[in-house]
Protein backbone atom coordinates (compact mmCIF):
# COMPACT_ATOMS: atom_id res chain seq x y z
CA UNK A 1 0.00 0.00 0.00
CA UNK A 2 1.30 3.47 -0.89
CA UNK A 3 1.85 5.83 2.04
CA UNK A 4 2.62 8.95 0.00
CA UNK A 5 2.32 10.38 -3.46
CA UNK A 6 -0.46 10.06 -6.00
CA UNK A 7 -2.98 7.46 -4.84
CA UNK A 8 -5.42 7.86 -7.74
CA UNK A 9 -4.53 4.82 -9.84
CA UNK A 10 -5.50 6.30 -13.20
CA UNK A 11 -3.61 9.54 -12.55
CA UNK A 12 -0.53 7.64 -11.32
CA UNK A 13 -0.62 5.56 -14.51
CA UNK A 14 -0.82 8.64 -16.74
CA UNK A 15 2.05 10.32 -14.90
CA UNK A 16 4.17 7.16 -15.30
CA UNK A 17 3.50 7.21 -19.07
CA UNK A 18 4.21 10.96 -19.45
CA UNK A 19 7.52 10.96 -21.28
CA UNK A 20 9.74 12.87 -23.69
CA UNK A 21 7.77 15.15 -26.07
CA UNK A 22 4.40 14.34 -24.43
CA UNK A 23 1.95 16.95 -23.24
CA UNK A 24 -0.59 16.63 -20.45
CA UNK A 25 -3.60 18.93 -20.15
CA UNK A 26 -5.03 20.00 -16.78
CA UNK A 27 -8.37 21.62 -17.49
CA UNK A 28 -11.11 23.55 -15.71
CA UNK A 29 -14.54 22.14 -14.96
CA UNK A 30 -16.43 23.29 -18.08
CA UNK A 31 -13.65 22.24 -20.51
CA UNK A 32 -14.86 19.52 -22.90
CA UNK A 33 -13.52 16.00 -23.15
CA UNK A 34 -12.03 14.78 -26.44
CA UNK A 35 -12.74 11.43 -28.11
CA UNK A 36 -9.54 9.44 -28.28
CA UNK A 37 -7.76 11.32 -25.46
CA UNK A 38 -7.69 9.59 -22.09
CA UNK A 39 -9.66 11.48 -19.44
CA UNK A 40 -8.70 11.43 -15.77
CA UNK A 41 -11.73 12.95 -14.10
CA UNK A 42 -10.78 14.36 -10.70
CA UNK A 43 -13.69 16.83 -10.54
CA UNK A 44 -15.73 16.38 -7.38
CA UNK A 45 -17.67 19.62 -6.96
CA UNK A 46 -17.54 23.04 -8.61
CA UNK A 47 -14.22 24.56 -7.57
CA UNK A 48 -12.63 21.32 -6.28
CA UNK A 49 -10.05 20.31 -6.95
CA UNK A 50 -8.66 23.48 -8.47
CA UNK A 51 -5.95 23.53 -11.08
CA UNK A 52 -3.43 24.95 -8.57
CA UNK A 53 -4.21 22.09 -6.15
CA UNK A 54 -3.55 19.52 -8.86
CA UNK A 55 -0.37 21.31 -9.94
CA UNK A 56 0.87 21.40 -6.34
CA UNK A 57 0.37 17.63 -6.10
CA UNK A 58 2.02 16.62 -9.36
CA UNK A 59 4.65 19.22 -10.28
CA UNK A 60 7.17 18.04 -7.66
CA UNK A 61 7.09 14.63 -9.37
CA UNK A 62 7.72 15.89 -12.90
CA UNK A 63 10.52 17.03 -15.16
CA UNK A 64 9.02 19.65 -17.50
CA UNK A 65 10.37 21.86 -20.24
CA UNK A 66 7.43 24.24 -20.22
CA UNK A 67 3.71 24.77 -20.18
CA UNK A 68 1.09 26.30 -22.41
CA UNK A 69 -1.43 28.83 -21.13
CA UNK A 70 -4.15 30.61 -23.08
CA UNK A 71 -3.64 34.35 -23.66
CA UNK A 72 -7.23 34.88 -22.55
CA UNK A 73 -6.39 33.89 -18.97
CA UNK A 74 -4.54 37.16 -18.36
CA UNK A 75 -6.83 39.15 -20.64
CA UNK A 76 -10.21 38.07 -19.24
CA UNK A 77 -9.57 37.06 -15.61
CA UNK A 78 -8.97 39.53 -12.80
CA UNK A 79 -5.27 40.24 -12.10
CA UNK A 80 -5.37 39.02 -8.48
CA UNK A 81 -6.64 35.58 -9.53
CA UNK A 82 -4.17 35.41 -12.42
CA UNK A 83 -1.25 36.16 -10.10
CA UNK A 84 -2.48 33.66 -7.51
CA UNK A 85 -2.74 30.90 -10.12
CA UNK A 86 0.57 31.67 -11.83
CA UNK A 87 2.44 31.32 -8.51
CA UNK A 88 1.71 27.59 -8.65
CA UNK A 89 3.74 27.17 -11.84
CA UNK A 90 6.29 29.94 -11.34
CA UNK A 91 9.71 29.07 -12.68
CA UNK A 92 8.34 26.92 -15.51
CA UNK A 93 8.80 28.40 -18.97
CA UNK A 94 5.32 29.50 -20.09
CA UNK A 95 4.21 29.75 -23.70
CA UNK A 96 1.14 31.94 -24.22
CA UNK A 97 -1.13 30.95 -27.10
CA UNK A 98 -4.65 31.86 -28.27
CA UNK A 99 -7.42 29.81 -26.67
CA UNK A 100 -8.41 28.30 -30.04
CA UNK A 101 -4.85 26.97 -30.49
CA UNK A 102 -4.87 25.80 -26.86
CA UNK A 103 -7.97 23.68 -27.53
CA UNK A 104 -6.23 22.03 -30.50
CA UNK A 105 -3.19 21.20 -28.35
CA UNK A 106 -5.42 19.65 -25.69
CA UNK A 107 -6.65 17.21 -28.32
CA UNK A 108 -3.03 16.18 -28.97
CA UNK A 109 -2.24 15.50 -25.31
CA UNK A 110 -1.43 12.15 -23.76
CA UNK A 111 -4.33 12.70 -21.36
CA UNK A 112 -6.68 15.30 -19.97
CA UNK A 113 -6.89 15.79 -16.21
CA UNK A 114 -10.32 17.25 -15.54
CA UNK A 115 -10.65 19.36 -12.39
CA UNK A 116 -13.59 21.13 -10.81
CA UNK A 117 -11.91 24.51 -11.28
CA UNK A 118 -14.40 27.30 -11.95
CA UNK A 119 -11.91 29.97 -13.14
CA UNK A 120 -12.25 30.45 -16.91
CA UNK A 121 -9.18 29.99 -19.10
CA UNK A 122 -7.14 28.67 -16.14
CA UNK A 123 -6.34 25.38 -17.91
CA UNK A 124 -2.70 24.52 -18.57
CA UNK A 125 -0.86 22.06 -20.78
CA UNK A 126 2.35 20.62 -19.34
CA UNK A 127 5.14 19.93 -21.79
CA UNK A 128 7.94 17.34 -21.48
CA UNK A 129 11.20 17.70 -23.38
Amino acid sequence: MLRDGIINGQLASVLARFRHVNTLAIVDGPFPSYPGVELVDLALIKGFPSIPEVLDAILPLMDLTGLYLANEFSEKVDPITVEKYKKHHAGISTILIPHEEFKIKVGQSLAIIHTGDAVPYSSVILKSG
